[in-house]
């Protein structure tokens, strides 16, 4: 597996750069690309067209990157791309634009057409629209089957309007686009990392469905927000983004919940992701830069748990409330996977993360999560 870092801040540098090694040899079968939304996206993706490699693209709230040569680096308003050559055999590219279709059938969808590629598959996936359900759509994934499931929400730069996915023949604000690995050829493992924690007592969620949470005590979620930290209604939902809920659902497992949207009328907090109701939630807050502690500390677990795994690149899926957690400290979180894996990797700042893996739930919030690559040799 072979892999080649190109950024750009225009897409006519950036279609150069592509060309160039192009030209030069390199013979990708699949780029992972993601773009600053202040870019025209339709421009791109017809100047991508030319292009007959698999492309899983997406607009960000900021575009991350390392390599030997520049290091870790945290950037914004770019186009950065991961362009890789590995066995096109192994690889298998869809996508969907999702009109009215329950997400988690979407997810079936996805799960079963990967199936139908490779008997052991894993997903790379990117999904857009602020309106779609991350969580259903990845719970329908992962109920065909499907172990291992990588990827993340596209965002806005926290705008909160419009998000997209492309391919270089398909540009959709309410779709997915998915990647299916054959694993027996490429294996993938991954990693994710926290650094929230609850605040005060535990509350009860007492009204809610889905990813919409009505009542928590019997009082108003919005009111409960409100209250405990002390802010009005213009400060939502961005406020919700900092301080998300933690849940520790009936099973026992913890996840965070950022709000994305409020409804005032009803009352009624709109999460990124599912709350049960009768689950345990508390406010919770950022544990400072020990936050990148958990980055580094969870990539070294899951890679000591597969001795005889060798990554040769990472994707990884940090949220966009880290970034503004930790602000000028953000490139810690990069050079922390960077220095554990020694590999090149590439990401975005998403507005919720997928990882699926043994022994852990699908979709977060608040979290950073990452996911390693290595072609079989001999294969």
């Amino acid at each position: 597996m072979k892999s080649i870092t190109i950024h750009a801040k225009s897409i006519k540098k950036f279609i150069k750069k592509v060309e160039k090694e192009l030209e030069n040899g390199f013979l990708p079968s699949v780029a992972f690309i993601y773009v600053s939304p202040k870019f025209n996206i339709e421009k791109l993706v017809n100047k991508l067209s030319r292009f007959d490699f698999f492309i899983l693209g997406g607009t960000t709230a900021g575009e991350v990157y390392a390599n030997a040569e520049e290091g870790s680096c945290e950037v914004e308003g770019e186009i950065v791309s991961m362009l890789i050559e590995v066995n096109p055999e192994a690889l298998a590219l869809t996508v969907i634009e999702v009109g009215k279709e329950d997400s988690y059938v979407v997810g079936e969808h996805i799960g079963k057409w990967a199936k139908s590629h490779f008997s052991s598959s894993s997903i790379i996936t990117l999904t857009s629209g602020l309106a779609f359900d991350n969580d259903a759509y990845t719970q329908g994934i992962v109920a065909k089957g499907i172990e291992y499931v990588f990827g993340g929400a596209t965002g806005d730069d926290l705008r909160l309007e419009d998000t997209f996915i492309f391919t270089n023949n398909l540009l959709s604000n309410h779709g997915v686009v998915a990647l299916a690995l054959d694993r027996s050829k490429i294996d993938i493992i991954g990693s994710r990392a926290f650094g929230w924690g609850g605040i005060g007592k535990e509350r009860i969620v007492t009204k809610a469905s889905k990813n919409i949470v009505y009542e928590i005590d019997g009082i108003p979620a919005i009111d409960f927000y409100k209250r405990y930290l002390d802010i009005e209604s213009a400060q939502m939902p961005q406020i919700g983004i900092e301080y998300p809920l933690e849940v520790r659902r009936r099973n026992g497992q913890v996840i965070y919940r950022a709000v994305l949207d409020f409804d005032e009328e009803n009352g009624a907090l709109i999460f990124a992701g599912h709350v049960e109701e009768k689950s345990q939630v508390r406010i919770s807050t950022a544990r400072g830069k020990s936050i990148v502690k958990e980055v580094e500390d969870a990539a070294l677990s899951s890679l000591r748990e597969h001795p005889t795994f060798s990554p040769e690149l990472a994707l990884v899926f940090p949220c966009c409330s880290r970034k503004q957690v930790l602000g000028h400290l953000t490139h810690l979180e990069i050079e922390a996977i960077s220095r554990v894996s020694k590999v090149p990797l590439v990401g975005f700042f998403a507005y919720g993360e997928i990882g699926a893996f043994p022994g852990g739930y699908g979709f977060h919030n608040e979290t950073f999560v990452t996911a390693f690559l290595e072609e079989k040799v001999g294969v």
